[in-house]
């Protein structure tokens, strides 16, 4: 079994922020989940280990957990928040 933090669930451990369309962006770290609190159009993603990211590039639905190794997000709208790895 991969020993990755992602797959141990640590996300609470090494915290997590919250971005809003006034925020726009997520300070430079590494994140490994994304989660939309309320509708939000993604303007920007970087990510290392997903497959089509560009295809991230949308409107998700409040509810919606992404999961990946995320170095940078950007919303145009909506709330996210970030869980650090």
């Amino acid at each position: 079994m991969a020993s990755s933090r992602n797959n141990a669930l640590e996300f609470s451990s090494v915290g997590s922020i919250v971005i809003d369309a006034q925020t726009g962006a997520s300070p430079v770290g590494t994140y490994g989940a994304i989660q939309v609190l309320k509708d939000s159009t993604i303007s920007a993603l970087t990510a290392s280990n997903v497959a089509n990211v560009g295809d991230l590039i949308t409107t998700l639905g409040a509810g919606t957990i992404i999961y990946g190794n995320f170095t940078f997000v950007a919303i145009s709208s909506g709330l996210v928040q970030l869980h650090k790895v």
